[in-house]
């Protein structure tokens, strides 16, 4: 009896002790520290050096930083510095992590953006145009091209400022691109005729608007916002323009009035007579009363020009007298050269120099 009291005993104890021990394998699923969390600002230590962005981690519970700069570059330092090389809009992301692996992050947009650093200077004198420029950045090299039509840019100068001649109504593509001494570039492009500076408003602060869309909608393919991509080589493609019972239009209603005294179109890839023929430029600060700035009237886009010189993708630009501001704009196409469809590679709104 004593020794089966003795194993009745044993046994009991062996099994309370294989439950208090697999009772102390339980692992808490959520963790044991506090949750890390990401947060961090930006500053620019240097007015004279803007591309060089001082980070400020303010996270919390972490032990690890991950930064990513969306230019190809990243660190893992707590708080670091960074200079951008380029010009731009920088999604800069942060993850911080605990010990246990748990991670957050945070996002912030960084913008650099070319306007903001450089202000443009154009001097008419004498029959040419001086271009110089002003900013806080110190720079260390300064270059500026030109080109004309569809060659290719050219150097013009390397000095701080450039003196073109550009004769009356013609205009001269340009860009100047400025060096910091940390090798961080800003370009800025610019339409310069004999008076000054073009200002294309194609995009800036308005709704744009077509009366007929293509088929797919205006964010496909060939819709309406190809139009005014800035890229040539896509088109804006109307089908049946013969079953629409009159013009068809594209609008742009400019939140503040704008003065717009010159266009540009681009022809398509292909097919001549999906160019228009006639067509008028109207102007109206109601959108109901409106006034006629341009006609044209069986207008043939040449042959020749654009990239493989068969007037394909050529940019023609066409001017007339303005010097009030409105609200509306309405490029109306009153006829093609021949077909039922409509194509256009790029249209573009433009501001002379008054």
């Amino acid at each position: 009896m004593t020794r089966k009291y003795l194993y009745v005993m044993l046994s009991l104890v062996i099994g309370f002790t294989s439950c208090s021990k697999e009772e102390s394998l339980i692992v808490d699923e959520e963790g044991l520290l506090p949750k890390p969390t990401s947060s961090f600002t930006y500053t620019i230590p240097d007015p004279k050096d803007p591309f060089t962005v001082k980070f400020n981690n303010s996270s919390t519970n972490f032990v690890d930083s991950r930064w990513s700069f969306a230019d190809d570059s990243t660190s893992s330092e707590t708080s670091p510095t960074h200079t951008f090389l380029n010009t731009g809009v920088y999604d800069v992301k942060l993850v911080s992590l605990n010990e246990e692996g748990y991670w957050a992050q945070r996002e912030e947009t960084v913008s650099i953006l070319p306007m903001d650093l450089v202000e443009l200077i154009a001097t008419p004198s004498g029959g040419s145009l001086r271009m110089s420029y002003e900013t806080d950045m110190t720079i260390d090299k300064t270059t500026w091209f030109t080109k004309l039509g569809s060659a290719d840019y050219q150097q013009e100068s390397d000095a701080a400022e450039m003196i073109l001649n550009i004769p009356p109504g013609e205009f001269v593509n340009s860009y100047v691109e400025l060096m910091t001494p940390k090798g961080s570039k800003t370009r800025i492009d610019m339409l310069l005729m004999a008076s000054g500076i073009v200002k294309d408003l194609t995009t800036v602060e308005n709704d744009f608007s077509v009366s007929h869309e293509n088929d797919g909608g205006k964010e496909a393919g060939e819709g309406s916002l190809k139009l005014i991509d800035n890229n040539i080589n896509s088109k804006f493609l109307l089908f049946r323009i013969d079953q629409i019972g009159g013009p068809f239009h594209w609008q742009f209603e400019y939140f503040q009035r704008q003065i717009i005294n010159a266009y540009t179109m681009t022809t398509g890839n292909d097919a001549l007579g999906r160019d228009p023929k006639n067509w008028d430029m109207l102007a109206s600060n109601d959108g109901e009363n409106w006034v006629t700035l341009d006609s044209k009237d069986d207008y043939i886009f040449p042959t020749t020009g654009g990239p493989d010189n068969n007037g394909r993708k050529a940019t023609y630009t066409f001017t007339f007298d303005n010097a009030t501001p409105y609200h509306y704009y309405r490029l109306q196409v009153r006829a093609v050269g021949s077909g039922t469809l409509f194509q256009m590679g790029e249209f573009r709104m433009l501001q002379l120099p008054l």
